[in-house]
């Protein structure tokens, strides 16, 4: 630029020169030329192939050509172009593989080669093979017949001429006749796209209920394959069972045990509980109510003569803690029983019965047959309180030698040596014999009832 700038100022210092030599001499500038490749001045006929600023004076002319000269251009692409049936470039849409060139027209608005090389596809022929029931849907046709089918396939890049072998099958009709158990009620369709049923009772269905095909009944329990090709009809027969529920009503004696399904429940009180996760004979849930009454056994124990001298009468006194009814080891039911003329340790039993409740108990006792008890009145030898809740006070004429405790079986629980305060809280309700032997030589016994 700045040299064509100083050209056209040297050839403004030369106009005066000019015009000196010629007087008469008029100047034209020739406006400036973009060319390609090369340029001929038609002033002289000279051809330029280089950007520059020319003059020339022509009698009483003088020319000034700027001159810019751009080169044209060849492009070549190295790598391949690969692409479906047809390529689409510039104006021209190209269908075959090979070398293929095209001239553009640059920013300058010189000519532009491009070459390229195209891999292109060609159309194919494809065939296929398939077995069906009924009928086979391909290419968004419904195949009803064994045989060939062509067609040309546009759907892809490249026309594509398809081929399908169809062996058709025709069905064996087959029928499934189900039953189906459940408890209360079943929420039941036919196929996924089916609306529910809900079912509460017993009930047929068959495949054709409810606007459902055969096709739909075939694809849920004999599906098509190329080895079995059904038609099919389905009866389903439902068969709703119940939930039951039993109310148990039930006492006890102290505590009761409801064995649960091989497990025991034990119960110390009366309530009324609600038993559920059972099964019925029919499969289905079986919920058990049990309304316990816990009523308490009542306490039984025998007072009166139960040590004697041998050959004595002995009378034993019943006494319980609730209303009951009695009865002694040999059958009487009377309050007292009388032994006569006692040689020897006698067992005695004694069941009460609450016949209301209808809880008993029993309880034993030996009565005794000693030749070393002496008889001592009451003067000289007092236990107090009796009965008693735990302990016992022997208040005695005679200094305590050693005082002992026997239950009823002849077993002695206590040795209280020579203690006067006997403390009985350990051991269970019942009568016990307390046996005293006097600093004297005097053995006393006394029969003390425990009631706690």
């Amino acid at each position: 630029m700045k040299k064509r700038v100083f050209f056209l100022l040297l050839a403004a210092l030369m106009m005066p020169l000019a015009m000196n030599a010629q007087h008469n001499a008029a100047v034209h500038i020739d406006n400036t030329v973009n060319a390609c490749v090369s340029y001929t001045w038609p002033v002289n006929g000279t051809t330029y192939t280089t950007s520059g600023v020319h003059t020339l004076i022509s009698g009483d002319t003088l020319y000034i050509l700027d001159l810019t000269i751009s080169p044209e251009y060849e492009n070549i692409v190295e790598t391949p172009i690969s692409g479906g049936c047809t390529f689409a470039w510039g104006d021209s849409v190209y269908s075959t593989s090979g070398v293929h060139t095209q001239t553009f027209q640059s920013v300058n608005g010189c000519d532009s080669t491009v070459t390229v090389t195209l891999n292109l596809a060609t159309s194919a022929t494809k065939s296929y093979t398939a077995t069906a029931c009924d009928s086979y849907i391909w290419k968004g046709d419904t195949l009803t017949t064994t045989g060939v089918t062509t067609i040309t396939d546009t759907t892809g890049q490249c026309d594509s001429l398809l081929t399908l072998n169809l062996t058709i099958l025709n069905p064996e009709q087959k029928s499934l006749d189900s039953t189906i158990t459940a408890c209360e009620r079943i929420r039941f369709r036919w196929a996924p796209s089916a609306s529910w049923i809900t079912i509460t009772s017993n009930t047929t269905l068959t495949s054709d209920e409810y606007s459902q095909s055969n096709a739909t009944a075939r694809a849920l329990f004999h599906p098509r394959t190329v080895e079995k090709c059904y038609d099919s009809t389905v009866t389903l027969n439902f068969v709703i069972n119940k939930n039951s529920t039993y109310t148990v009503v039930d006492k006890g004696c102290d505590s009761y045990t409801f064995n649960i399904n091989g497990n025991d429940r034990v119960y110390n009180y009366s309530k009324i509980d609600t038993i559920s996760g059972l099964k019925a004979s029919n499969g289905c849930d079986s919920l058990i109510v049990l309304n316990l009454t816990i009523n308490r056994t009542p306490e039984v124990y025998i007072s009166g003569d139960l040590r004697v001298t041998p050959g004595s009468n002995a009378t034993l006194v019943a006494n319980s803690n609730q209303e009951v009814s009695y009865r002694w080891s040999d059958g009487s039911t009377g309050e007292t029983l009388t032994l006569n003329n006692v040689q020897s340790n006698t067992e005695v039993s004694l069941t009460g019965r609450n016949n209301t409740t209808e809880c008993e108990n029993t309880t034993h006792v030996v009565v005794m047959a000693n030749v070393a008890i002496e008889d001592v009145n009451d003067d000289m030898l007092q236990l107090y309180p009796n009965p008693t809740a735990a302990k016992v006070n022997i208040n005695s004429a005679e200094p305590l030698k050693s005082v002992s405790v026997f239950n009823l079986m002849g077993q002695q629980v206590i040795n209280a040596g020579n203690a006067s305060v006997i403390d009985l809280g350990e051991l269970n309700n019942g009568s016990y014999v307390i046996r005293i032997e006097m600093q004297n030589g005097t053995v006393a016994t006394r029969t003390v009832v425990l009631s706690k």
